[in-house]
């Protein structure tokens, strides 16, 4: 196994992985009607507009088992996204109904997010200008290549200039947190269902 940039070939199969590890790190197959909502929230914009930090793990045959996936600048790259990521998307996925919002399904609150993309706080980003995401196939985990995909990740975006990067993830997520605390982040934001780690790099 080892660690190479990612490419687009590799979409459709680390939508898969987004996919296996969507509910809170936890399988989500079969939980969503349109599982590539995933993918085309935290997949797909680091793919096609900043490939150059995005890297995979992958086995020996070539296939990849994990990613790390990060942007340079958060807010540059928010600013890209709305202009030639998200309205595609939007024009893809029927908007949820906000007055129905206590009953949305699962595709409903994921698509929310499609016509209202998350935003990282701005009062962090001067710090820790980059933001990343990490997942990783249940049978990798545990074994080294989360810290050396990350190692990757940061090397990338720390000879591109970063100087902090910081990633977003579920309250509930406790492995994860508990992994980026034993990598070096600390949590550096809390609000409603997420915790935001930060890092100098």
């Amino acid at each position: 196994m080892n660690i190479r940039l990612a490419s687009l070939e590799d979409e459709r199969t680390l939508y898969d992985i987004c996919v296996i590890t969507g509910d809170s790190g936890k399988d989500a197959t079969g939980i969503f009607d349109q599982p590539d909502l995933l993918g085309d929230i935290w997949v797909g914009p680091y793919l096609h507009l900043s490939a150059d930090h995005c890297y995979v793990v992958q086995s020996d045959e070539g296939v990849p088992l994990g990613y790390c996936i990060a942007t340079l600048d958060t807010t540059s790259f928010e600013t890209v996204t709305d202009a030639v990521w998200w309205p595609a998307k939007q024009a893809f996925y029927r908007k949820p109904d906000i007055s129905k919002q206590d009953s949305w399904s699962r595709d409903e609150r994921i698509a929310h997010l499609i016509h209202n993309p998350l935003r990282s706080p701005s009062e962090f980003l001067e710090e820790f200008p980059s933001h990343a995401h990490i997942n990783l196939v249940p049978e990798m985990q545990g074994k080294g290549w989360g810290k050396k995909l990350m190692q990757a990740m940061e090397d990338s975006l720390r000879s591109a200039g970063s100087q902090g990067v910081h990633l977003i993830l579920s309250a509930k997520n406790q492995n994860a947190l508990a992994f980026y605390k034993a990598v070096g982040y600390q949590i550096i934001f809390e609000r409603p269902g997420e915790i935001g780690v930060g890092k100098k790099l």
